[in-house]
């Protein structure tokens, strides 16, 4: 590219825009950002007019995703001619993309996840260079929903996989580990502050090690024998390869009742879709392993991610992966995305739709039925509430854990999210008004939902879309809007908040609540750069 290099400066007030949702390791990297530009004398602000430069940092997973890098790049160009730097897996993933993207900037650079410690040379003379930055134990993380609330410790980056559907591999590159003394310093460093929940991340945990001629083992028996009765850990990408390879090593350690939540992503329940993903392993071996474990830890909550859509999938190896998801505490169905270098999707639009509710409808039942408590250190279990978002949002790639904050019909009501300011600036305010508008045209005739539940109402309030839903006498009124960021393109995620705003619903609205979930999914899945012929987003 023939742009001009940006230069940071100690003074310089810089905007970090976090675009993206998806990926705990991604999110502890823009706390790592923040501490770096701060103890170099750079001013965080919070705002794009008082910023000086932008920093971008981006996640290219899937479509969406990446699309909130692309809206936020042209949101900044559209405000004038600001010195612009793009970080994280996007620029890895799809430079084409991004090169255009950057193009109208006369100052502008990209970096990819390794290469990072480029900002020196942009500052020129760092007071604290980027290799000497750990992500700080006080600033809040920003990964995905289960993810929030704790104390991030960064193991690794970087996967051995070469799985035919994910790009990240691509940009993270092969394991770069931590040494186990730099992680244990880091979570002696948040138990100091009261932090007594660290969560282990890493883009493959099980692959921890394999550069430093150890493995996992060595990282988790350091983990269970580190300060006994003061930490309780969590741990995401135990990718299943290596997990079973070490499996009767680890799993005395994993069963020693300090571990609250371990992420399992197995993407299948079909060993042959697996086989065309390029994984080697056989499902079937991971849930002896799982139900292993959960015999030993039955408190320990095992959270997988599964794939479905990829390739020429059958229907009945959707329902292995639908039967698979019932062996784990927290399951996430996540449709295949096509990025660039990766295989094509070849089922049609109709299949993936269905595909898309049944699998809102297998969360649903599972949220109904009653998630299992989460353990907590010092405090009462936590029981995760419904998982009501639009299926949109179970698109974005490696994601969605703990479910999101939405009422549950027959019990009390979950409390609005607090109005953030943004939605009182005019991004937030159009998007709001350009969603009621949608609702409203569909309304000039009741959209039935379930049970004699209509949908009747749609209005624009001032920090969501008011809707309204009936049944004879009963009425049901809900809030909506992106669970992401006004003014930062994060409605084109497709991620919706649904709450209750009145009193609590009555039980027969539960099936029409999730006949309602279904259609706004319909309703809100944005257009896909790969795919020109889907409908614009909303």
């Amino acid at each position: 590219m023939s742009l001009r290099t940006p230069s940071l400066r100690p003074g310089a007030r810089v905007r970090l825009h976090q675009a993206f949702r998806c990926c705990p390791y991604a999110g502890a990297v823009s706390s790592q950002l923040a501490d770096y530009l701060e103890q170099n004398g750079l001013q965080l602000v919070d705002n794009d007019e008082e910023a000086e430069v932008h920093l971008v940092h981006s996640c290219g997973s899937d479509a969406r995703q990446a699309a909130l890098s692309f809206d936020r790049l042209a949101a900044l160009r559209a405000q004038g001619d600001a010195p612009v730097v793009l970080t994280g897996c996007l620029s890895r993933i799809d430079p084409r993309g991004v090169e255009a993207a950057l193009a109208p900037f006369s100052t502008a650079a990209r970096l990819g996840p390794s290469e990072l410690g480029r900002l020196d040379a942009l500052l020129g003379a760092p007071a604290v260079p980027w290799a000497a930055v750990r992500p700080g134990p006080t600033r809040p993380y920003a990964g995905n929903d289960f993810s929030d609330g704790y104390r991030h410790v960064v193991a690794s980056v970087g996967c051995l996989g070469t799985c035919g559907f994910c790009a990240i591999r691509r940009a993270t590159g092969r394991p770069q580990s931590r040494p186990i003394q730099h992680i244990l310093h880091d979570i002696d460093e948040g138990l100091a502050l009261g932090q007594h929940e660290p969560l282990i991340v890493s883009t493959d945990l099980s692959a921890w090690g394999v550069d430093l001629g150890l493995s996992v083992v060595d990282l988790v028996a350091a983990l269970d024998a580190h300060r006994p009765g003061e930490l309780l850990f969590a741990a995401e990408g135990f990718e299943p390869t290596l997990l079973l390879q070490h499996g009767e090593a680890l799993l005395p350690l994993l069963s020693s009742g300090r571990w609250s939540v371990l992420g399992l992503p197995i993407q299948s329940g079909s060993a042959r879709v697996l086989r065309r993903m390029a994984r080697s392993y056989d499902p079937e071996a991971v849930l002896d392993w799982v139900r292993r474990l959960k015999a030993r830890a039955p408190e320990t909550l095992l959270r997988t991610d599964l794939l479905y859509g990829f390739a020429d999938e059958t229907e009945a190896e959707f329902e292995q992966s639908l039967a698979t998801s019932r062996h784990f505490d927290l399951p996430s169905f996540n449709l295949y995305q096509p990025r660039p270098g990766t295989e094509p999707r070849l089922l049609p639009e109709a299949t993936l739709a269905d595909r898309r509710d049944r699998a809102n409808a297998e969360l649903y039942a599972r949220a109904q039925a009653g998630w299992p408590a989460l353990r907590r250190f010092g405090r009462a279990s936590e029981a995760p509430q419904l998982q009501a978002q639009s299926a949109a949002a179970q698109a974005t790639g490696p994601g969605p854990t703990t479910p999101s904050p939405t009422s549950i019909p027959g019990t009390e009501p979950i409390e609005a999210p607090a109005p953030a300011a943004p939605w009182d600036r005019p991004e937030g305010q159009a998007w709001i008004a350009a969603r009621a508008a949608r609702c409203a045209e569909r309304l000039r005739r009741p959209v039935p939902l379930a049970e004699g539940w209509r949908l009747v109402g749609a209005s624009a309030g001032p920090d969501a879309v008011l809707l309204s839903a009936a049944r004879g006498e009963d009425r049901v009124e809900l809030g909506l809007r992106p669970r992401a960021w006004p003014g930062e393109g994060g409605w084109r995620s497709g991620q919706l908040r649904l709450w209750l705003r009145g009193p609590a619903a009555p039980p027969s609205f539960g099936p029409a609540l999730s006949a309602l979930v279904a259609a706004l999914s319909r309703s809100a899945e944005p257009a896909r750069p790969e795919d020109p012929a889907d409908p614009p987003a909303g």
